[in-house]
């Protein structure tokens, strides 16, 4: 209904918008969270520029590193959140659920000390959590006998880590120098890790162990939950695998040693309290007669263990080829020859291992016994190549191994593609894949005997599949001869197979100690049976598929 005239003067205009009811909108939980973060960051994780865009939730957006695979928020907070102080960010609803996190905590202190004292021959005497944490973890047994000291973020403490990255408030307790330093999920936490792990490693002795516990973002329930597996830590800043973890760490000097599920048990009521975030339906589980029982939780929380490197002080780069040779005395020298030819940006040895070929190829290999930088070593009898390798692996004295064949299925003008991921500190373990690039499937093809080459395609496809769903990685091609990896990669790994079955073997222990493979396209040719290839669907391909089981369980 329009007004008169009259109404339209100065006097009355303002009188009616005094009159006339004003509208305050109260902004959404997403408009919030939106306003909160206007920050556009870098990838905390490896520093590139190359995010790729996953999900909103809530007004907050996350995006995958195209560089390292980190997953982050971006733009990020302008203003922290503290979730350091358990306390003050989640106080816990139920009382049971504090004893049982303190309990763990007492659990993974057990673990540690025990590990420490294994490896140092000395009990484990000063110790720093840096982290999430309860004013009783200092109070429990295990603490006193560690010497743990707790660092206590205030929020002003907590904003000049997370955002700048400044360890001034920790300077007392870095200045005691502890043996061991735990970060309870304090990385994921900051803006940028990276810096406060250069801070960290440059305050501490070389000899200070760090143990990373963090919720890994290639874990089974990240990947089947997806979007909503963030809706767990809703407060982090990044979230990290393993791989990326690994690299991280291995720009400042660390090496990963070891890794083992977070020991985390929760009632049975937190957690259809955390599932009721996915399920709304979830919340009568209130009345569960068992709410107060004890449940382990998986949800991908894992312990990293890291070392300074002590190989590497000093000493230069080094590639250790392997090379196990029986009946080849078509591609031996030829092999031998390109390799040896082949310019590397680092100095390089050739490991031989000749298993007392019927074909005269062990007359061809003596020829190489006094060329510099080879090495042959005889096998007094052909055990396979398994074992042709693990003699060869016994040889090695480089930083960086890589096993080659001899023959000519793969080119070995990829070795700088598989080499620049590992000297450029992007990860520990390096699989040249068969089924990446523009020629994505080039694996077998066989005029004479297509039908066992489809065979053999299939069962490479099968097996991929059964070790990214068994350990945890994403990968295309675990059967490749091309594995590269940094030597310490090898300690404590007890290598038993003879066969085929070894790639098999390598692979998996790489993985459960926490070595996630990068892959890196390679050009193939295969060469078929008819022209000396060794590898058997019955023999070496069924006992190689169960091999995966055998490692995991």
């Amino acid at each position: 209904m329009s007004r008169p005239l009259a109404d339209l003067s100065p006097r009355a205009s303002t009188s009616a918008a005094a009159d006339e009811p004003r509208f305050a909108f109260a902004p959404t939980v997403a408009v919030t969270a939106g306003r909160s973060h206007g920050r556009y960051v870098r990838c905390p994780a490896c520093q590139e520029d190359v995010p790729s865009y996953l999900f909103h939730r809530a007004g907050v957006r996350f995006v995958r590193c195209a560089s390292c695979a980190a997953v982050y928020v971006n733009p990020a907070r302008t203003e922290p959140v503290n979730n350091l102080d358990v306390d003050r960010f989640h106080p816990f609803a139920n009382p049971r659920d504090r004893e049982l996190m303190i309990e763990d905590m007492g659990a993974l202190l057990d673990r540690v000390a025990s590990d420490y004292a294994k490896s140092h021959a000395a009990p484990l005497e000063r110790t720093l959590l840096l982290g999430r944490y309860l004013p009783e973890f200092a109070k429990l047994p295990q603490a006193e006998a560690v010497g743990l000291q707790v660092a206590q973020f205030n929020d002003d403490h907590f904003r000049q880590l997370a955002l700048d990255s400044d360890l001034a408030p920790l300077a007392a307790q870095l200045a005691a120098r502890p043996q061991v330093v735990i970060l309870q999920e304090l990385l994921e936490s900051c803006a940028n890790p990276d810096a406060v792990m250069a801070k960290l490693v440059e305050a501490l002795p070389a000899n200070t162990v760090f143990i990373v516990t963090y919720t890994n973002a290639d874990s089974l329930p990240a990947r089947m939950l997806r979007r909503h597996w963030a809706s767990f830590f809703e407060s982090k800043s990044v979230y990290l695998g393993t791989s990326n973890l690994t690299a991280l760490l291995a720009r400042h000097g660390l090496v990963l040693r070891a890794q083992y599920p977070l020991p985390v048990t929760r009632t049975v009521r937190y957690v259809f309290d955390m599932a009721a975030r996915v399920a709304p339906a979830l919340t009568v589980a209130h009345s569960f007669p068992l709410q107060d029982a004890a449940v382990p939780l998986r949800v991908g929380n894992r312990v990293a263990v890291f070392q300074r490197n002590s190989r590497e002080a000093g000493r230069a780069e080094k590639l250790s080829i392997v090379m196990p040779v029986f009946n080849e005395e078509r591609f031996a020298a030829q092999v031998i020859d390109a390799v040896l030819a082949k310019q590397l940006p680092i100095d390089r040895e050739v490991i031989i291992v000749e298993s007392n070929s019927t074909d005269g190829t062990r007359d061809i290999v003596r020829r190489y016994e006094t060329v510099p930088g080879v090495r042959v070593v005889y096998e007094e009898k052909p055990r396979g190549k398994g074992h042709a390798v693990r003699t060869g692996l016994a040889h090695v004295t480089g930083s960086i191994v890589l096993i080659q064949d001899s023959d000519f299925e793969y080119d070995i003008e990829d070795y700088d593609a598989l080499l620049e991921p590992i000297l450029q500190r992007k990860t520990q373990f390096v699989l040249g894949s068969r089924s990446l690039g523009l020629d994505d499937w080039k694996v077998r093809k066989y005029d004479t005997t297509p039908i066992r080459g489809v065979a053999l395609n299939f069962a490479q496809v099968v097996f991929a599949k059964t070790y990214n769903l068994l350990y945890q990685q994403s990968v295309t091609d675990v059967n490749t001869m091309f594995k590269v990896f940094r030597v310490e990669c090898l300690d404590g790994l007890d290598l038993h197979s003879n066969g085929f079955e070894l790639d098999i073997e390598l692979a998996c222990k790489l993985a459960r100690n926490g070595n996630a493979a990068m892959e890196v396209p390679v050009n193939y040719a295969a060469r078929g049976f008819e022209d000396g290839k060794k590898i058997r669907f019955w023999r070496d391909a069924i006992p190689s598929y169960f091999a995966f089981f055998r490692y995991r369980f």
